[in-house]
């Protein structure tokens, strides 16, 4: 599993998390999974997500790591009071999303398994050549 419940600790304290989700784990494991689900929808044109969110320990990037615990947080949060650290978490998930677009945009490359057919060759959402030589007769 790419994100455990007790990874969440360093993005929120755990008496926080189980206060908002009533002690109801599903809910947790449902904002992760929503988390990679968006997360995936970034990275799937240039990326081999099912290779990234399939790692674990020290083989996951560390970033995307906590990009995506940020974005889990927005979805327990949800859930809350509004006070309760609404707006630090909002400018969290807000900046992973930035960083999401600008991966898919290729304005960044994070070190992360690029998507490959079949043949094992890497995929690229570019498509280059020329075209067709062209005659003008005036």
């Amino acid at each position: 599993m790419f994100i455990t419940e007790s990874e969440l600790k360093s993005v929120a304290y755990g008496y926080q998390l189980q206060q908002i989700v009533e002690n109801d784990s599903t809910i947790i494991q449902m904002a992760i999974d929503t988390a990679i689900e968006e997360a995936s929808a970034y990275l799937s044109a240039r990326y081999d997500c099912n290779t990234i969110f399939s790692r674990t320990g020290a083989d996951r990037n560390a970033l995307l790591l906590e990009l995506c615990k940020d974005i889990a947080l927005w979805y327990i949060i949800r859930l809350s009071n509004v006070d309760m650290l609404y707006e630090p978490v909002k400018d969290r998930y807000d900046r992973a999303i930035d960083w999401l677009n600008r991966v898919a945009k290729s304005v960044i490359s994070p070190n992360l398994p690029l998507a490959t057919d079949e043949n094992g060759d890497t995929q690229y959402p570019i498509r280059y050549g020329t075209m067709d030589k062209q005659q003008y007769d005036y």
